[in-house]
């Protein structure tokens, strides 16, 4: 396991990593050893565990912290596979079924007091949220119809050949604010993207996006990281 590189940020800030996945879904790691390694050996703040279009891997992490006291927070979320793409839903306290339009899907995040972040926006390489899509959604007339923040880096081959696309045309016409989150699969993959909040809570996270005061940091994976992620999945799932 390669080092975690703590990053300083100003003071009064922390940092959030919100889009990591568990062996409740499709990654290594389970919920209980996320938090460990995220409480003991990263300067994360928050983090979430939002495997594919389930909670149950936020639910156990989140039970666990409280359960261990431990410092760091954790927000309970699903990466679900809606009909135009994956979107991540936090701060759930219900499942999301799968492959529901986008617009409902929104609205239930919404209804049940979460919030949507669109992660590796525009990406050919995996189901994602595109433009069409997005115009959709930032031009809907419905006020609980919204995204509430956009991932502008993610560390995977999948985000690398879009983010910059995506940050140019937030900028100049989606206007969300910006988040970044690591979509980790291993311990390792923890926090090499993640947002910078003002704060250091769950719901300090929340209002900073709401507030459109965060930013992001972290770096892309390079090639020896993604081959050794694709070696540790094959050995625990045997198959691609």
């Amino acid at each position: 396991m390669q080092p975690y590189i703590k990053e300083k940020i100003k003071k009064g800030f922390s940092k959030a990593d919100y889009h990591i996945h568990s062996s409740i879904g499709d990654a290594i790691a389970t919920p209980e050893e996320i938090v460990d390694y995220c409480e003991k050996f990263t300067d994360l703040s928050v983090i979430a565990i939002t495997d594919h279009d389930q909670i149950k891997g936020g639910i156990i992490a989140q039970e666990y912290a409280l359960k261990k006291k431990y410092k760091i927070q954790v927000i309970v979320g699903e990466e679900v596979s809606t009909t135009r793409g994956h979107l991540i839903g936090l701060f759930l306290k219900h499942r999301i079924k799968r492959y529901t339009n986008l617009i409902d899907t929104i609205k239930n995040i919404h209804g049940q007091g979460g919030i949507c972040i669109v992660p590796h926006p525009l990406s050919w390489l995996t189901t994602s949220i595109g433009e069409k899509s997005f115009k959709k959604i930032i031009e809907h007339p419905h006020d609980d119809v919204y995204f509430d923040a956009v991932e502008l880096i993610n560390p995977a081959i999948a985000g690398k050949i879009t983010d910059e696309k995506a940050k140019r045309i937030n900028h100049s016409y989606w206007k969300l604010p910006v988040v970044g989150g690591s979509d980790a699969h291993s311990l390792d993959g923890i926090g090499m993207a993640y947002t910078i909040f003002k704060g250091k809570t769950a719901q300090d996270f929340r209002n900073s996006i709401k507030n459109k005061t965060t930013t992001f940091g972290g770096r892309y994976m390079d090639f020896k990281e993604h081959w050794d992620l694709f070696v540790e999945k094959f050995k625990r799932f045997k198959v691609f």
